[in-house]
């Protein structure tokens, strides 16, 4: 488990915290009252306090349009409540904080005891005018092919209703610095997982004094372009699955063709799809699909993205390279697919990734190294497509630049994260001086939930600082052993 800590303020720093927020006075943000409420979604629900939050739809015309955005408290246990609220800025670009925080409330419970957790669906998703594409067709494999995607990109854009240009991050943290005034919360103490990462990181540069400290839980780095290397990411942690079951001798003597099989079972699949048929388990009926590599891709990199799924991975591979056997991947398949479908606010998504990433990918890129992964360079096109007549989106000047800090700040990575590695931890931390950062060797996205994670994020918070926290119990935090059969792993 390494950890790294950056203990020197550069002379760039300096320049970031005197970078004083100073702007117009403005009126008290328009706040309704707060009232009694549930938040959630299938995954879990949870009680809560609700309110709304008017804010203009684009912040150069504060007379112009606005839109209403959906604010969530969950109260503090505490009598002696902290004035430094908690808020969880959610993943994607494309969830529901409101939505998605309940099924994670579990690993915040220790914050939860002196502070609020002040959740705000980001400008574009759950209940803030949430930006929805038509989904006539939800077969992930067709992200694949350029001119279906160039066609469902036009279409999503043109029946939105509103402009996607002002759903970006640079007018998203502007949303959450009106909501910290309309509560009078002097500073926030920041969590962000994923895409969050990139809304914490900005915000931070924005708004300095806003922030007493971040945890950034899959770290998104400034300057780089998602989409170019997301195969790259994605080959390399199924590289460290194959290794690590040749490791194990559970693993490599159930599935000693793992490596091997698995490739060519790739390139079997892309050569000949096959039609087969299986049980759907939520329904009980049986359904039918054209299985195809896309569909194997697919479900191997999002499986990767939880340790789990890779406990369970390998025999699910060997069942179908072994036996023939592939409802298992295909019920997987299509479980991935409606998750996707269901947590994700695709408008959103767009606007964001056609305003802070495909305009930023390199012409030159180097698409043979995309063209060695299972994944290929097909998924770059497929994100490229993806933009087809979309506009970019109101962005701020050095919004690709690192953000500079020596606010207190917790990065944390999983050894076997599937889109954000460990690397990506690195460079973050290499410009927030007051920062430490910890990789969970064989875990995949999202750490907040793992072992005594939620002790460390508490005590972080409590101390508003990233030195001496009791790192010794990360030892005890192991991947989870292989499943060997249906029945689960080797006593």
């Amino acid at each position: 488990m390494p950890v790294k800590r950056q203990n020197i303020a550069t002379a760039l720093a300096l320049v970031s915290c005197l970078w004083s927020t100073i702007s117009p006075a403005q009126d008290s943000p328009a706040l309704s009252t707060f009232e009694s409420c549930s938040i959630g979604s299938a995954t879990g629900v949870l009680d809560a306090e609700c309110a709304t939050l008017s804010v203009p739809l684009d912040y150069d015309k504060p007379d112009g349009s606005t839109i209403e955005l959906k604010v969530a408290r969950v109260k503090s246990q505490s009598r002696v409540i902290k004035a430094d609220a908690f808020t969880l800025l959610a993943g994607g670009p494309g969830q529901s904080a409101t939505e998605s925080f309940p099924s994670v409330a579990h690993a915040f419970r220790h914050i939860s005891l002196e502070r609020d957790i002040i959740l705000l669906d980001q400008r574009g998703t759950g209940s803030s005018n949430k930006l929805t594409c038509p989904s006539d067709n939800k077969d992930q494999s067709l992200i694949f092919e350029k001119a279906k995607v160039e066609a469902a990109a036009k279409q999503c854009h043109d029946q939105l209703g509103i402009d996607p240009r002002f759903f970006s991050t640079s007018v998203a943290v502007k949303d959450l610095e009106r909501l910290r005034q309309a509560l009078s919360i002097k500073q926030w103490n920041i969590y962000g997982v994923s895409y969050g990462t990139r809304v914490g990181l900005h915000y931070l540069r924005r708004y300095p004094d806003s922030v007493r400290s971040i945890i950034l839980d899959a770290v998104v780095p400034p300057e780089i372009a998602l989409g170019p290397d997301s195969a790259l990411a994605a080959q390399r942690a199924l590289e460290r699955l194959f290794h690590r079951c040749e490791s194990d001798d559970g693993c490599s003597t159930a599935f000693p063709k793992l490596r091997t099989g698995t490739l060519n079972l790739i390139q079997q699949l892309k050569a000949s799809p096959i039609e087969i048929q299986y049980e759907d388990f939520s329904t009980g009926e049986l359904r039918n699909l054209r299985l195809t590599d896309k569909h194997l891709a697919i479900t191997i990199r999002l499986m990767s993205y939880s340790a789990y799924g890779n406990a369970i991975l390998p025999s699910m591979l060997y069942d179908a390279i072994d036996n023939d056997n592939f409802a298992s991947l295909a019920r997987q398949a299509q479980l991935q697919i409606t998750s996707l479908d269901e947590s994700m606010a695709e408008g959103m998504h767009s606007a964001v990734i056609c305003t802070e990433d495909t305009p930023f990918v390199p012409a030159d890129y180097e698409r043979e190294k995309l063209d060695n992964t299972y994944l290929g360079s097909e998924l770059l096109d497929a994100v490229n497509s993806g933009c087809f007549g979309w506009e970019q989106g109101v962005i701020d000047d050095d919004f690709k630049s690192p953000v500079v800090s020596d606010k207190p700040a917790l990065v944390l990575s999983g050894g076997d994260d599937p889109i954000t590695p460990p690397e990506y931890g690195d460079s973050v931390l290499k410009h927030l001086s007051n920062g430490v950062h910890i990789v969970n060797d064989h875990q995949g996205h999202m750490q907040a939930v793992l072992g005594c994670i939620p002790l460390l994020m508490a005590e972080f918070i409590k101390t508003a600082s990233a030195a001496d926290l009791p790192l010794s119990c990360l030892e005890r935090i192991r991947a989870p052993a292989f499943f060997v059969d249906a029945n689960g792993p080797l006593p």
